[in-house]
């Protein structure tokens, strides 16, 4: 199985360069294109099961990619953009946010940590893993989600490279539970399990 990620397209916040986190903010035309062009590209793959994002701009961009396909469209609340508390509604250009986000166990306050959305993404993750192993599933959901799946299936990042880790709008990654095997340690005997 092949694990397709598809970020959603622009809104009107991403192009000011506006923190949305939570904010229910809806794809502008820029993002309905970029949607259509995704759509050209995912057309040409078989889905099992499409996993959305519950806010709007990520549940619009998968119907837009999807259009015309048999795929179940399945709301997934751990797919939700990170909480970023305070700083949701503000320019991400912000010092004082550049700093913080850089802070991968800091809980924003009101909010989530990146720690945090790893639990709920891998948690996820290791349950499709599970689930879906008859085919091809894709992910429409958003950037800071995005950035914590990559870790997820990329193994040598380092803080920097996490943070500085984006998905654009409308982009798609694709992505091998088989790239995912971590060595066991040590073999447990049949006997002791």
């Amino acid at each position: 199985m092949s694990v397709y990620l598809l970020r959603h397209g622009q809104t009107d916040w991403n192009k000011k360069g506006i923190v949305q986190g939570r904010y229910d903010v809806p794809l502008n035309d820029t993002g309905r294109e970029q949607a259509r062009e995704a759509k050209k590209i995912l057309d040409e793959v078989d889905f099992i099961a499409c996993y959305v994002s519950p806010l709007c701009r990520a549940r619009e961009t998968a119907a837009i990619a999807l259009e015309g396909r048999d795929v179940p469209f399945i709301i997934e609340n751990r797919l939700v953009e990170m909480a970023y508390g305070p700083y949701e509604g503000t320019n991400w250009k912000a010092g004082d946010y550049q700093h913080t986000r850089r802070r991968l166990a800091y809980r924003y306050k009101g909010g989530e940590s990146y720690l945090d959305l790893a639990y709920r993404a891998f948690s996820f993750l290791e349950e499709i893993r599970e689930v879906e192993k008859k085919g091809n599933v894709l992910l429409v959901c958003h950037g800071g989600i995005a950035r914590v799946i990559n870790s997820y299936f990329i193994d040598e990042v380092d803080n920097d490279g996490f943070i500085d880790n984006i998905c654009p709008n409308g982009g798609i990654r694709k992505y091998e539970y088989s790239d995912r095997y971590i060595a066991p340690v040590m073999e447990i005997p049949d006997e002791l399990k």
